[in-house]
């Protein structure tokens, strides 16, 4: 059974961020601004968003949601901090393809929202192009603007075949319907996508596991 009231408190924290945005598409998301912003620090996984050195850095939020749920549920107590940042990759509430379609519009409303919010207060940050299964890739790309920078994460391909076949399909997507001028990609990079479409600039930063592993390596 769905739960009304999340989806209300849902709607209300959405208008709230990005109440006055234009809505596009099936499911009226916001349209986001054209940004062609190119992290030229380290990105570090919002994890570290509150103990490091915000001006010196870029932050992603390609962890668990509940990492950076806060900026959803409490955008504007976190507002001076995001205003000292070098800037942000923004948030990406999962759309797993085994999710009900209430929870990938919810979540993929959600990312627009924040971004949205990014956006108005002038912080540079770049979207989320995140995508499920094939029935998703007809809306879940609404709002995100052309020819811009977009990021996508390789977190939960792992050894699954039928993600890697619906990860190159929603890349292929992706890149027909807003012509990204660039794509960051957290996590393993797959080499196919490095030499696919040459007017598009792919750049790899490492995600919080690749981190963490390198770090033991190191130790």
């Amino acid at each position: 059974m769905k739960c009304e009231h999340l989806y209300v408190q849902t709607d209300f924290i959405c208008d709230f961020l990005a109440g006055d945005a234009l809505k596009v598409g099936r499911y009226g998301f916001p349209q986001l601004a054209r940004g062609n912003y190119i992290p030229d620090t380290a990105v570090l996984p919002f994890n570290y968003f509150l103990s490091t050195e915000r001006s010196r850095n870029w932050y992603h939020c390609f962890v668990d949601d509940k990492r950076f749920a806060c900026l959803y549920r409490n955008f504007y107590r976190y507002l001076e901090p995001l205003k000292q940042v070098r800037g942000i990759i923004s948030t990406d509430f999962s759309l797993y393809r085994d999710s009900d379609i209430d929870t990938l519009v919810e979540n993929c409303r959600r990312n627009r929202s924040v971004h949205y919010a990014l956006q108005k207060e002038g912080i540079p940050a770049i979207p989320t192009a995140g995508f499920a299964g094939e029935e998703s890739w007809e809306w879940c790309f609404d709002g995100l603007p052309s020819y811009s920078t977009v990021a996508v994460t390789t977190n939960c391909l792992g050894a699954d075949p039928e993600a890697h076949r619906l990860f190159i399909g929603g890349i292929d997507a992706m890149v027909c319907k807003i012509h990204p001028s660039a794509i960051v990609v957290c996590g393993r990079c797959p080499e196919w996508l490095l030499h696919k479409y040459p007017s598009v600039e792919i750049i790899s930063i490492p995600s919080y596991s690749q981190m963490w592993h390198e770090r033991e390596r190191c130790a």
